[in-house]
């Protein structure tokens, strides 16, 4: 009987309709410092000795995990965040003081604008425009360095971005994994 009445009352709150909207209710918990794990985790690639590997087949994985973030929660994971991330690395690299955190700044930014419009594409698709992504961040940091008289020499950073848009769909897969066992929903 009290199954009977509380779906005439569902019945009811449908406007008699009879359309009866399933609520599914999520039980697994949200870990919603996994993106900052992440990020810890590729600040501490920074500063492993993978750095002198030679021919600088290591890539700017700061920078491709922001880029996921800032593709997966465009709102969430913003300009902000990667300020700060670049400020941190600036202080880890012994950099130019701000230079990180502009051109991470500045790829998140328009990562997150066009955020939508990057997502329809497959991911191979994606690895053009995280290579034109990197591309414009060595290319500001280039131009920052010389404005202030320390210029970056060397092809090894060119081929980081090479390498950074060749493991994307790597990069891309365990992220995704990795959003989608902590339960985070995308914006």
């Amino acid at each position: 009987m009290a199954y009977a009445v509380e779906v005439f009352r569902l019945w009811l709150r449908c406007n008699g309709r009879g359309e009866i909207r399933v609520i599914q209710v999520d039980s697994a918990p949200r870990r919603p410092w996994i993106p900052f794990l992440t990020l810890l985790a590729a600040l501490i690639l920074l500063v492993l000795p993978m750095q002198e590997l030679p021919g600088g087949f290591v890539p700017d994985w700061v920078s491709l995990v922001l880029i996921y973030w800032a593709l997966a929660f465009p709102v969430r994971m913003g300009v902000p965040i990667a300020w700060v991330t670049g400020l941190i690395v600036d202080i880890i690299t012994l950099g130019i003081p701000g230079a990180h955190a502009f051109t991470k700044s500045v790829i998140v930014y328009i990562t997150g604008s066009l955020a939508l419009r990057i997502r329809a594409f497959p991911v191979w698709q994606q690895s053009v425009v995280v290579f034109l992504l990197l591309t414009l961040e060595l290319a500001s940091l280039v131009i920052i360095s010389g404005l202030t008289g320390e210029a970056i020499t060397g092809m090894h950073r060119w081929t980081a971005v090479v390498v950074g848009a060749l493991v994307w769909p790597l990069v891309y897969h365990v992220l995704r994994r990795s959003r989608h066992s902590s339960n985070l929903r995308g914006s």
